[in-house]
């Protein structure tokens, strides 16, 4: 059923794609980007009704893919962000619907563009791996930066999706060095070997900021709030709601679960100097 949320809206890409941008055939974009983003709102109610209460801190649906040695893909679900999920799947259809009569031009480019942001907000919430929910992290700034270049208003939506791109790219690169160095601990990032693993107490504050940066520039928390004034007004509706419901939420999930809950929770060892990493068994 995960799976499924993850593959429906790109299905709906793939099947706008090759549709011709007639007026007539515009009408027919939209029913399907609408369609398909209800779709995957009903299933997601459905994983929610399937979703097991009483273990809500246990990873649920928990899917691998690790047929390749160079791609390693692991979700899963639990009590916080099945929340995220819903949320996600509930904005998309309002947020197609608020563009749904005045854009004209690009009509594909726009619906294509936010059925992909569905998808990997998604992946996002329920990555189960740290470098992964990185990844996933970042992935929706190109898309947005296009859909606020090419559907913004305002003579200074170049200068706001380039502010909104850059500054929240920089300001993720310490979650970035902070992943990589829980790497070279561990030789992985996966969620349920990181929580075997004891680090050091100093190394770990030093883990911890990395990832507050990211996260408080993410959010944004003041003072670095500087690019987010300019994205809202510039961007078309769509992106505006899109942003404020699900994109800004990235940052808080991964605060939620990441890096205040999980990367930055810890108990004591018996020497005292070293701190385990305590993240849910989804096993």
């Amino acid at each position: 059923m995960l799976i499924l949320l993850l593959l429906i809206p790109l299905l709906g890409s793939l099947i706008i794609l090759p549709i011709s941008n007639t007026l007539e055939n515009k009408n027919q974009m939209k029913k399907i980007a609408l369609t398909t983003s209800l779709i995957n709102f009903f299933i997601s109610l459905n994983l929610w009704y399937e979703f097991d209460s009483s273990s809500a801190t246990q990873f649920q649906f928990v899917s691998e893919f690790n047929q390749l040695n160079f791609c390693h893909l692991n979700f899963g679900v639990d009590g916080i962000s099945l929340y995220f999920v819903l949320l996600t799947t509930f904005v998309t259809p309002i947020a197609l619907l608020s563009n749904y009569t005045n854009i004209t031009k690009n009509l594909k480019l726009f619906l294509i563009s936010f059925l992909v942001l569905e998808t990997l907000q998604i992946c996002a919430f329920v990555s189960l791996d740290l470098l992964l929910f990185y990844i996933f992290f970042e992935s929706v700034l190109p898309i947005l930066f296009i859909v606020i270049v090419i559907f913004g208003h305002g003579k200074d939506r170049f200068r706001s999706a380039f502010l909104f791109f850059l500054y929240t790219l920089a300001g993720s690169l310490p979650m970035l060095l902070s992943i990589l160095v829980i790497y070279s601990y561990i030789g992985n990032t996966d969620f349920q070997l990181i929580s075997l693993y004891e680090i050091s107490l100093d190394s770990q504050k030093l883990l911890w900021l990395g990832f507050f940066v990211a996260f408080a520039v993410k959010t944004p928390l003041y003072p670095f709030i500087i690019w987010l004034p300019k994205a809202h007004s510039d961007s078309p509706l769509a992106g505006s709601i899109l942003l404020a419901a699900t994109i800004l939420k990235l940052a808080t999930y991964g605060a939620l679960c990441l890096g205040m809950s999980q990367i930055c929770a810890y108990k004591l060892s018996n020497s005292g100097d070293t701190l385990k990493l305590m993240i849910p068994n989804y096993y």
